[in-house]
């Protein structure tokens, strides 16, 4: 390396803005070193620069940008749930995400792991953020996966991006890569290991950034707090460079969507059940599920469903598990939740006026101690969609003296055009919900 000046790139932190729920926000750096000496702690310092500098690939190499910077900030909101098949981004079908989420999964080393996490944190595409008119200038929308990947002792966060740009491929600039290649495909793929500090931590990133002949830009990012990841650069690259990640390339027929994520019942978020994702056991999930799976085929004439019912996964939040399923060729639906940490339920005072509105839920004790309540929510007390369609509710909650809590529901939807007034189509019978959720589950999590 040629011995040059060495550029310290100090980041008011002042002006960086975290990512919000239902937020994106773009931020504009500005360089201040005058701005970090009397921010003391609050100023983020990257690594230093090196320039000039050779970097193999780099026929020519630009200087990294000045300290003098201008600050550009804007933030926007996203106002409605995205969803796959948006037709404002008809690059990105639920089965290519699907495509896509699979093929970076295969490429993965395999003593690679993915830590157990919701399915929106375990490396699976989600839908494009529509951000319409609100969307700062030069963004270019896309679709992420993220999740945390370990291997031996190392563990990372990695993040892949993916959207199609117009940007083409860009100059070297020092300190933005350490290397380039160029496959044989014509695909060019940047690479990078730097850190930055805030606050006197230090975190390390790792990123691979390919820009593929069809226009498709992928970015791959590790971060975490050691140099060692899980990933070797290289290992890292073949992930941005897999040809099935170009928005161009559809997606194989019969591609599914990737699942996404469910939700735990608002009494069990209401039982104190306080821990967290990193709190659940992969051998407690296996286990909660061969003992649904079990449940479910020792009930006579149980109907197919849409995946094994044995498919919890971590919910959005807390240590709970669950899973949301359909029974095939029906408007029926079936969704089961396991926590812990709660305490057995009293019976409501029928003489209360607090208990005179809603659904009436029934109390019965088993001879274990558990307590079952049951619900059964009529055509008066269903919610009504913007669309007109009305949901009709029918659940049953175990709660065992161990804290554990099995939360079982079904539903079905009610077009009012389509059935006679007192023809009312039924969700699963409360016989089979009820043996559901008596599911043995001793422990959890």
């Amino acid at each position: 390396m040629p011995e040059g000046r060495r550029h310290d790139l100090i980041i008011d932190t002042s002006v960086i803005v975290t990512v919000v729920a239902l937020g994106v926000v773009a931020a504009g750096l500005l360089r201040s070193p005058e701005s970090a000496v009397a921010e003391g702690d609050s100023a983020l310092v990257s690594e230093p620069v090196e320039y000039p500098v050779n970097i193999q690939g780099c026929p020519e190499v630009e200087p990294p940008p000045s300290d003098e910077g201008e600050l550009v900030m804007s933030s926007s909101i996203v106002e409605s749930t995205p969803s796959y098949d948006d037709p404002a981004y008809p690059w990105l079908t639920s089965g290519k995400a699907g495509a896509m989420s699979d093929a970076v999964l295969t490429a993965l080393p395999t003593d690679v792991a993915v830590v157990l996490a919701a399915p929106s944190q375990s490396v699976t595409f989600q839908p494009v953020d529509d951000l319409g008119g609100a969307a700062p200038d030069g963004f270019e929308p896309s679709t992420s996966a993220r999740g945390e990947l370990a291997r031996a002792d190392w563990s990372a966060y990695a993040s892949i991006d993916v959207r199609p740009s117009e940007t083409g491929v860009p100059p070297c600039v020092a300190g933005a890569l350490d290397a380039r290649a160029t496959e044989p495909d014509g695909t060019v793929v940047d690479t990078n290991d730097s850190w930055y500090e805030w606050g006197g931590k230090r975190t390390y990133f790792r990123i691979a950034t390919a820009y593929h002949p069809d226009g498709t830009q992928v970015t791959a990012n590790l971060t975490g707090t050691s140099a060692e990841f899980p990933l070797q650069s290289a290992e890292l690259a073949t992930v941005a460079a897999l040809p099935d990640l170009r928005l161009t390339v559809p997606a194989p027929a019969g591609a599914s969507a990737p699942r996404q994520d469910c939700y735990v019942s608002s009494g069990e978020v209401m039982s104190g059940e306080s821990g967290t994702v990193a709190d659940i056991r992969a051998e407690s999930v296996e286990a909660a599920n061969a003992a649904l799976t079990n449940t479910w085929e020792s009930l006579p004439g149980a109907p197919p469903l849409s995946r094994p019912i044995g498919s919890l996964v971590p919910g959005s939040y807390g240590s709970g598990v669950c899973t949301d399923l359909e029974v095939v060729g029906t408007d029926i639906a079936l969704s089961i939740s396991v926590s812990g940490g709660a305490a057995l339920p009293m019976a409501l005072d029928p003489y209360d006026p607090e208990s005179a509105y809603g659904p009436v839920v029934e109390f019965r004790t088993l001879p274990d101690g558990s307590v079952v309540e049951s619900s059964d929510v009529d055509i008066v007390n269903s919610m009504t969609s913007e669309d007109g369609t009305t949901q009709l509710t029918r659940s049953v909650t175990v709660t065992r003296p161990t804290g554990v809590r099995v939360w079982v529901r079904s539903t079905v939807d009610l077009d009012p055009t389509q059935y006679a007034p007192l023809v009312l189509p039924e969700p699963l019978p409360f016989e089979v919900l009820d043996a559901v959720a008596q599911t043995p589950i001793a422990q959890w999590p």
